[in-house]
């Protein structure tokens, strides 16, 4: 094989690898959500005994980013719950939410397009989301 064809084959492999990476990036929150888990701390005897896996596995709840950067978390079929506003910063994987005075802030990483999880700054709190296909 030339040198100069190993060398395109070369740069094409780096650069696919790049792309993946850009993908990843692009996931957006746009949408409807289920919270599918839920964790509080790092004690998972804890978590089992709290029965919060059924009782989210359970409820109705669902978070939905609408894309003029508008967010509500339904907490019934009937609509009722919090509504305010969300920023998320792609780059930064940031993402903030603020209902009244109270901002949340939260780390983003995914798990594939339609599975989204959120962490505390402190790393205590983690809630996983999966996209909500109506």
């Amino acid at each position: 094989m030339k040198p100069n064809a190993l060398l395109a084959i070369l740069t094409l492999f780096i650069l696919t690898g790049f792309t993946a990476q850009q993908q990843q990036a692009s996931h957006t929150i746009v949408g409807s959500w289920k919270l599918t888990s839920m964790q509080i701390g790092s004690d998972t005897a804890a978590k089992a005994a709290s029965g919060i896996d059924s009782t989210v596995s359970q409820s109705p709840m669902r978070f939905v980013f609408e894309e003029s950067g508008q967010f509500r978390m339904e907490l019934g079929t009937d609509g009722r719950g919090l509504k305010g506003g969300y920023y998320y910063d792609t780059e930064s994987q940031i993402l903030s939410i603020r209902y009244g005075a109270h901002i949340d802030t939260a780390f983003v990483s995914w798990d594939g397009a339609d599975r989204m999880i959120h962490a505390s700054k402190d790393g205590k709190t983690r809630t996983t989301l999966q996209r909500v296909k109506d």
